[in-house]
């Protein structure tokens, strides 16, 4: 099975996560899913509404780490492959000329948070949690919340999320404006195809205009994304990683290094 499903009916695009026993995570197959779906989706004429939503309890549980840690002796090479597929879907949603709506349950975390920061509308179930966890991984980070969070949250509270790796549940969420709106967890469903449907309906060709003026999808974003690419290809590189992904498979503490053999 893929581990994406687009559909396209009448204008109406539902792009769906479909891993739900792994939480949704991230491997290379599922970027280079998503980069394929986002290119088949700028490219479909009479588009006019996008909805990203996921199979399974979680929206997406970020990276896949029994993937990473199956390719520890060659992680640098395998974080740079899996970020230049999923790192060529994200722009592409962020530029689409549509609104796009993003339904999120249960775990939303890490890289996998890209999908919702490119959104124009955040629909959560009260089960949401939004989690980084790069601060566990000894990683950088990925997915454009370093790009995002200080322009959502300001940089004080981008910093909790994101360096210090605080965890959100679903008020929180809205309370710090990453979400738009609660539903209980089963009526998410339906909500998010009523909300798809009135932007459906909407003025669209104004919708896209309004998009480019608010958020000018350009290539600052696009630079940002490379940057944290290399970043990411680098910490890939370091013991602290190895030991951050062995150590969560494992269900214990990481003992980090920091700077250590590596730089000196």
């Amino acid at each position: 099975m893929t581990p994406v499903r687009l559909t396209v009916d009448d204008g109406v695009a539902r792009l769906t996560l479909t891993r739900p026993d792994t939480g949704n995570a991230l491997d290379l197959a599922a970027a280079q899913a998503l980069d394929e779906a986002t290119a088949t989706l700028a490219g479909t004429a009479g588009l006019r509404a996008v909805l990203i939503d996921a199979e399974g309890p979680a929206f997406t549980v970020g990276g896949d780490l029994r993937f990473l840690a199956a390719h520890l002796d060659a992680l640098p090479e395998q974080v740079t492959a899996l970020l230049g597929h999923y790192h060529a879907a994200l722009p592409r949603l962020a530029a689409l000329p549509v609104p796009v709506v993003a339904a999120v349950q249960g775990a939303a975390a890490g890289g996998g948070l890209g999908l919702l920061w490119v959104a124009d509308v955040v629909l959560a179930a009260d089960d949401l949690c939004i989690v980084t966890g790069f601060d566990k991984l000894g990683l950088s980070g990925d997915g454009g919340s370093s790009w995002f969070l200080p322009r959502l949250l300001g940089l004080r509270r981008a910093r909790q999320v994101f360096l210090a790796g605080r965890g959100l549940c679903a008020a929180d969420a809205l309370d710090w404006g990453l979400v738009d709106r609660i539903v209980p967890r089963a009526d998410l469903e339906a909500e998010a195809e009523a909300e798809l449907a009135r932007w459906a309906a909407g003025p669209t060709a104004a919708y896209g205009r309004m998009k480019r003026l608010l958020a000018p999808p350009g290539e600052e974003y696009v630079a940002h994304l490379a940057a944290e690419c290399a970043a990411m290809t680098a910490c890939a590189a370091e013991p602290d990683v190895r030991e951050g992904v062995t150590a969560f498979l494992e269900h214990r503490r990481p003992t980090f290094t920091g700077r250590g053999a590596a730089h000196e």
